[in-house]
């Protein structure tokens, strides 16, 4: 648990945060706690899905070896509460007449009447209560069961692979509840500003899908990049055409976005159109440099290019010409070399790293963003603060089950008071 002094070196010292959330929200609460928020867990005896949640860990049994709780619940407090019968919502309810914040996870509506958020606060009208759900906490979908890989489709990431010759697949480790629980605590905190000026809370409501398109910003950003006619060039919009466009990287598609390095692999686009095409335009410029680009590609201006494959000036087996020119001048450089060229030249590109390359990263490693914590005698190591330059703590390990349920389902615990 963080410490009372830690959590007064927070901006948010003195503000008190319920959360109720499970796998589906955890990370609003951590957000708060870096804060300096004093987060209260709050979990069904039983213990939360999230402490069955993957990756484990092979120094504990279950249910002190999920290293996603670890991970997400680390920096809280935590009680069990047992919510399906009356008096553990009368305990909820009590913590919550003092309380500045709640958020919640649950499916809409179950178990019924478990929370009843405006209940709590028309008892505590300071009151800040956020909801995270899938689709909404009404509505057709409402009662809709959803995974990571159906909230991305549904979010319209998935879009662009709906017809291709293998099945669509989720985008890296599953983080469309991630997204939500992030977006959870930016919309408290605009709540809370609002309170600050009228003395009372509100509702927050955030869906996953919503911050799942909103992350990728799919098909949000075709008009501000030039490419309104998105659905067109993809063979799918009413004036299709034979001949495609593929603004990779400026809001759009990307046809090739993995290049094959000594050492493993980079991530670029080549990215065409005024929103990112002047990065592309570098990048040429260093192959000419160095004598690995042909002539016919010397004037390509990848800022006017869409104008241009609209017009058919330029073809798809120019396109692929240049690609494999650019593999080929890309295929004996490592990382840490295409790295360095990226800061010297300005170029939009990143190496594809393991988790012991990133670990091993010197940005990493002085900016101070992993830390080794404590939990129930086991060294976790977590992420670090996620921002510099504004108050914030350093966390301690996750809570066990039920482990401050003695100091604080008896009486509040005193910690410092915000003007």
């Amino acid at each position: 648990m963080t410490s009372s002094s830690d959590r007064q070196a927070g901006f948010l010292a003195g503000y008190r945060v319920l959360d109720l959330t499970d796998a589906r929200g955890l990370l609003a609460g951590q957000m708060f706690a870096r804060m300096g928020a004093d987060v209260i867990q709050v979990e069904p005896p039983q213990g939360s899905a999230a402490r069955r949640t993957g990756p484990f860990a092979d120094d504990a049994a279950a249910p002190d070896n999920s290293l996603f709780w670890s991970a997400y619940a680390a920096g809280k407090r935590g009680v069990t509460i047992d919510l399906a019968q009356p008096a553990g919502r009368e305990q909820l309810a009590r913590l919550a007449a003092s309380a500045d914040f709640l958020i919640e996870s649950s499916d809409p509506g179950f178990p019924a009447g478990a929370i009843d958020l405006e209940a709590l606060r028309r008892a505590n009208p300071a009151l800040i209560t956020v909801s995270v759900t899938a689709f909404g906490e009404d509505g057709p979908k409402a009662d809709w069961a959803a995974t990571d890989l159906t909230l991305w489709a549904a979010g319209g990431a998935l879009f662009p692979a709906r017809d291709g010759p293998s099945p669509p697949l989720s985008p890296c480790l599953p983080q469309a509840w991630i997204h939500a629980a992030a977006d959870a605590a930016c919309g408290a905190m605009m709540a809370h500003f609002a309170r600050k000026r009228t003395g009372r809370g509100q509702h927050v409501s955030v869906t996953a899908v919503t911050s799942s398109a909103m992350a990728t910003l799919a098909y949000i950003l075709h008009e501000p990049v030039g490419h309104p006619a998105f659905l067109d060039s993809l063979g799918t919009g009413p004036r299709a055409r034979k001949q495609t466009l593929d603004l990779s990287g400026s809001g759009s598609r990307s046809r090739r976005n993995k290049w094959r390095l000594d050492d493993g692999y980079l991530e670029m686009n080549l990215a065409m159109g005024p929103a990112a095409g002047h990065f592309t335009n570098k990048l040429m410029q260093w192959m000419r440099e160095d004598g690995a680009l042909s002539p016919e590609f010397h004037d390509w201006d990848w800022v006017s290019l869409p104008a241009r494959i609209m017009a058919e000036e330029i073809e798809g087996p120019q396109i692929e010409r240049l690609r494999t020119e650019v593999a080929a001048f890309l295929a004996g450089k490592t990382k840490a070399e295409m790295l360095a060229q990226a800061v010297a030249k300005k170029l939009l590109l990143a190496p594809v790293m393991t988790v012991a390359e990133v670990m091993e990263q010197p940005h990493f490693r002085d900016r101070d963003n992993f830390q080794t914590v404590s939990e129930g005698g086991r060294q976790r190591m977590i992420v670090g603060s996620f921002a510099k330059n504004i108050p914030s703590v350093r966390l301690g390990g996750a809570p066990g089950l039920g482990a401050h349920n003695a100091e604080i389902l008896g009486a509040r615990p005193p910690i410092e008071e915000v003007a």
